[in-house]
C-alpha cells in the first residue's frame, strides 16, 4: 500500500512508519532554530515524517499563535525533506499551512469550515481524521462503536465534499477515555480494517499513563505497544519517543520478516552509537564538575 502525497512523493506503507511530534505550547520560550534541531533528530532517530501540533498545559493560557505554527512549518518544510503534517482544528491554521506545502493535515472537525474544506480540495494534502468526544469515555461505552460511528460520518461528509478516498487516512487513539477504554481500544485495532484506508495510531498518546504501572514501566509499555500496533495492521505511529518506538518497530519487522535484517542491522547500531556518545559525554561532564568541586 502507497499513500500519495504533494509533490510527486509517496508512502510506502508496506510496513510501519514513524511519525516524529513536535508539540507546541503557549509558554514554548523554544526559537525556531531549537524546534527544527529536535526535528532534525527525530529524523535521525528514524522518523519517516513529521507533525506540528499544539496543548495547553493551562486552560487559563491562550493558545499558541497561529504565526508561531506557521513559521514553525514554513522552517521545517524548508530545512527537511520528509512529509510535514499539522495536527490542528483550527480552520485558518489548517488553510495557512496548506498554503505553505504540508503534506498531511490531522483534524477532528477542522475540515467542517467550507473555507478549509476548500482549500484542501485544491490542494494535493492527505487527511487524517481522529475522533476527540466531548466528554470522557467510560468503561460502559464500547469505545470501538463511538469512533467508528465518527469514521463513518466523518468519510462519508469528505466524500460528499468530492474528496477522494485515497486521500484519506484515519486515527482512531483517543485521549479523553478511562484507562480499560484505551487498553480495550489498542487490542482491537485490527476493527478499523474494516475502513479499507491506512491506519495511524498515537503512542504514548493512546497509552493510559495514569496508570501507575504504565506509567512506571513506560519503556515496557510503549514497546508492547508498539508490537500490538503493529501486529494490528497500522501503518504510521504517531509519537514524541522517536528512538524507541522506531527500534521497536525495526526488530518487530525482522521478526515478522518484513524487512532485511542487515537494514534493521545497520539503523539500530546508528541510533545505540548516538545514545551510547550521549551518555558518554554525560559521564564525561559529571568527572570535570566532580573534579573541580
Amino acid at each position: 500500500m502507497k499513500l500519495k502525497l504533494p509533490q510527486n512523493k509517496s508512502l510506502d506503507l508496506s510496513f510501519t512508519k514513524v511519525m516524529g511530534t513536535i508539540v507546541l505550547y503557549p509558554e514554548d520560550s523554544r526559537s525556531i532554530e531549537e524546534i527544527v534541531e529536535l526535528a532534525h533528530s527525530f529524523v535521525r532517530s528514524g522518523a519517516e515524517l513529521l507533525e506540528v501540533g499544539t496543548k495547553k498545559t493551562d486552560f487559563n493560557l491562550d493558545d499558541v499563535d497561529e504565526s508561531r505554527v506557521c513559521c514553525v512549518v514554513e522552517a521545517l518544510i524548508k530545512e527537511l525533506s520528509v512529509p510535514i503534517a499539522v495536527n490542528s482544528d483550527n480552520p485558518s491554521v489548517i488553510i495557512n499551512a496548506i498554503k505553505l506545502g504540508v503534506s498531511m493535515i490531522i483534524t477532528s472537525s477542522g475540515l467542517d469550515s467550507e473555507e478549509a474544506i476548500k482549500a484542501f480540495k485544491e490542494s494535493e494534502a492527505v487527511v487524517c481524521i481522529h475522533c476527540e468526544p466531548s466528554e470522557r469515555v467510560d468503561d460502559d461505552t464500547d469505545v470501538v462503536s463511538l469512533i467508528s460511528e465518527f469514521f463513518y460520518s466523518k468519510i462519508d461528509s469528505l466524500l460528499n465534499s468530492g474528496i477522494a478516498r485515497k486521500r484519506i487516512v484515519i486515527d482512531p487513539s483517543i485521549i479523553n477515555a478511562s484507562v480499560n477504554s484505551k487498553l480495550r481500544l489498542i487490542g482491537r485495532l485490527e476493527s478499523f480494517r474494516s475502513f479499507a484506508l491506512p491506519i495511524c495510531v498515537g503512542i504514548p498518546r493512546q497509552l493510559p499513563l495514569e496508570d501507575v504501572l504504565l506509567k512506571e514501566n513506560r519503556t515496557l509499555s510503549l514497546t508492547a505497544a508498539v508490537f500490538c500496533a503493529s501486529d494490528k495492521a497500522v501503518q504510521i505511529i504517531r509519537t514524541t519517543d522517536v528512538s524507541e518506538i522506531a527500534i521497536a518497530i525495526g526488530f518487530w519487522q525482522v521478526m515478522s520478516a518484513k524487512t532485511k535484517p542487515y537494514r534493521l542491522s545497520k539503523s539500530i547500531v546508528r541510533r545505540l552509537r548516538t545514545l551510547r556518545d550521549a551518555i558518554r559525554g554525560l559521564g564525561k561532564n559529571n568527572h570535570i564538575t566532580k573534579r573541580e568541586n
